[in-house]
């Protein structure tokens, strides 16, 4: 009807039907073509204060930084959805991922999800292919303490109470030194208080990077045992199978090209290859035995 109206003003105008027609043709596909060429966004949910991976004040982070060179490479603009979140919660056991978010279509992904037991409360939610492994680091001055946990049977070994780090010594009967905090622990090595700290590595790697003073290092040939390490992945809605795969594909691109890498080791990360196992509950039983 408002197409009808527009001819017969225009052909009252003095122009003919045929000529009215293809300037409309024309109208209708310059704006077609100027919708097709605005970029599709790639919203990414982020925590607030949650280096190394997010920080909304200092505008960094890891996976704030991969989000980008995904976006980039999906040929999407990227947008930044901030999420407040608690600073007390420092492990891979307790989170507060924003999920809801996610399934509530006020995001697209979530970036370094450690696993699918991190959506047992998310039934709308599905991870795409792991693209690299973090994992319970040892931690000591200059980095030549024990690397693996035979060696730790004879030490002290400061670690943060009530963690699967701690659950791990206890299996294998290692004196512990327990703290709070993964900074208190660190501050244990560098006293001289512990030997070695067994802490998780993203946070440790940033309290290094951000207190060279303390002249710690992440212990040399140390390999992570199984109950000790995780996968992580992007979480998208089960739904958005096409994008899921695509940022996958992008994700294989990065790492290949080493950019995963050097993003990590900005923030002091270990940037570890997704792990061919990782932690259950009957892994961490097996260092009882």
């Amino acid at each position: 009807m408002a197409f009808l109206h527009w001819l017969r003003v225009t052909v009252r105008a003095g122009f003919t039907p045929a000529l009215t027609l293809l300037s409309f043709l024309h109208i209708l596909a310059v704006g077609t073509i100027a919708q097709a060429e605005q970029k599709a966004e790639l919203r990414v949910c982020l925590l607030e204060d949650n280096l190394p991976l997010s920080s909304r004040k200092e505008n960094s982070g890891f996976d704030l930084d991969t989000g980008k060179a995904v976006a980039e490479a999906l040929q999407r603009t990227f947008l930044p959805v901030w999420v407040p979140n608690s600073t007390q919660i420092q492990e891979i056991e307790e989170s507060d991922f924003p999920l809801r978010r996610l399934s509530k279509n006020e995001c697209d992904a979530i970036f370094s999800m450690p696993g699918a037991d991190a959506l047992r409360d998310a039934p709308k939610a599905a991870l795409g292919a792991p693209y690299y492994g973090a994992a319970f680091e040892f931690v000591s001055r200059e980095g030549t303490g024990p690397a693996d946990l035979t060696a730790l049977q004879d030490s002290s070994v400061a670690v943060q109470a009530q963690t699967i780090a701690s659950f791990i010594l206890s299996a294998r009967k290692i004196t512990m030194q327990t703290v709070f905090s993964v900074d208190a622990a660190l501050t244990s090595v560098a006293k001289g208080e512990a030997p070695v700290a067994f802490v998780w590595g993203p946070i440790a790697g940033w309290q290094l990077r951000s207190h060279p003073d303390m002249k710690l290092a992440f212990t040399t040939g140390y390999e992570p045992p199984v109950a000790a390490r995780w996968n992580e992945h992007v979480a998208t809605r089960q739904s958005d199978t096409e994008l899921r795969t695509a940022i996958d594909a992008a994700l294989g691109r990065l790492a290949a090209d080493g950019t995963l890498k050097t993003l990590a080791e900005r923030y002091g990360m270990i940037f570890r290859a997704p792990f061919a196992t990782t932690y259950s509950a009957v892994e961490l039983q097996k260092l009882k035995q």
